[in-house]
């Protein structure tokens, strides 16, 4: 047994364990079980790796599995999120008329008749955000090794454009935020400088009349407050589901069975197909009951913590866990007006990182005890 847990992996195993709970309770009393199977199955085997690896299999993986397998199994999957994004996504010309001409000519999967559907892309827009913002944080850590670094910067650059391609504003703006931050982080001596350049600069656009024009840029399609008002709409739908599902939920996979039927929107028109909260927290506690959202809170929690504490370190840790953290930044960022669900597959990226931030945490306990004894 490991001696001295960290109240990180403490969390983190708290928290897995009580989102399978909640995810076996919401299945119980989803209308439609064969719907909220395939999900339920999925979010069961994320809760499964994170207490396995967190618990019995810890040693053997974390004397096998070291930071470069898991830097670059981070990095694989950014290139896989991005080569997804790039091919299937059903690029919004609603959005970004002035790129219709590059969609046009961009070589797309959807020409085939099986891939003709393509990817909502805001859902890609914002995985491949949380992947393109793990090489940024890899990217920015001068001590990093040198091929990780030179590959997580030739993945960061289209990462980013195809993110800006897809339209998510919810994406982008979690993406910009980790650039922003990593910008401060380099040049933390001129912290006061980035202070009062954000102020002049919003100062500057508020008294010109130009902040308009600027959300115009990311609210095409649709005016300010007519987004507003549907987000609001899908919210308060949402909220009188939790109300009546507080404890067990309404299961995974069936948001768009239940809530026009039982919650009807009334902004929202119901030939809009609706398939989640467009709130992270919403969407869980909606989906899996408060219970399950507490799980979420605490996996979170306990993943932050462990990843600050090996951001200070020396070691190869340190920019696996500045990269996560930068994922989990976008993560929350995206989750305010969409979310990557339970209900998705792209959603076992949750359980992926606390994984990952836990072997870390022993294979460098390992390291700094330097007697080989299992020192946390």
């Amino acid at each position: 047994m490991i001696r001295g847990r960290s109240i990180g992996v403490v969390l983190i195993q708290a928290g897995a364990a009580l989102m399978g709970v909640a995810v076996l309770f919401a299945w119980w009393a989803s209308p439609d079980r064969l719907a909220s199977l395939p999900s339920s199955v999925i979010a069961l085997v994320g809760c499964a790796l994170v207490l396995v690896v967190t618990g019995p299999a810890l040693r053997p993986l974390a004397r096998k599995l070291k930071p470069g397998h898991l830097a670059w199994f981070f990095i694989v999957a950014g290139v896989l999120a991005l080569l997804t994004a790039f091919f299937t996504s059903r690029w919004p010309g609603y959005k970004l008329g002035w790129l219709d001409t590059v969609y046009s000519a961009l070589p797309s999967i959807r020409s085939f008749s099986w891939g003709k559907a393509g990817l909502q892309p805001n859902q890609t827009g914002g995985f491949l955000a949380v992947c393109t913002a793990f090489a940024a944080g890899v990217a920015a850590t001068p001590k990093a090794p040198r091929p990780w670094r030179r590959a997580c910067l030739i993945l960061a650059v289209p990462g980013s454009i195809v993110v800006v391609m897809t339209g998510s504003r919810a994406a982008l703006a979690g993406l910009l935020l980790v650039y922003f931050a990593i910008l401060v982080i380099r040049s933390r001596r001129l912290l006061w400088a980035w202070a009062a350049g954000v102020v002049v600069v919003g100062a500057g656009l508020f008294a010109s009349g130009q902040t308009s024009r600027f959300f115009g840029f990311f609210l095409a399609d649709e005016s300010l407050d007519t987004k507003l008002a549907s987000r609001l709409d899908i919210w308060s739908s949402a909220l009188r589901g939790i109300q009546d599902h507080f404890f067990t939920g309404i299961g995974l996979g069936v948001f768009n069975h239940v809530i026009p039927a039982r919650y009807p929107y009334h902004v929202v028109g119901l030939s809009y197909q609706v398939s989640q909260a467009h709130n992270l927290f919403l969407d869980v506690t909606l989906s899996i009951g408060f219970p399950g959202l507490v799980g979420l809170v605490l996996l979170l929690a306990g993943s932050i913590i462990l990843a600050v504490k090996w951001i200070r370190t020396e070691g190869r840790s340190a920019p696996i866990a500045l990269g996560i953290l930068a994922s989990f930044v976008v993560y929350l960022v995206f989750g305010i007006t969409d979310s990557i669900s339970l209900s998705v597959p792209t959603s076992f990226i949750l359980w992926l990182w606390p994984a990952a931030l836990v072997l870390l945490h022993a294979q460098q306990g390992w390291e700094t005890s330097g007697n080989g004894k299992d020192g946390w």
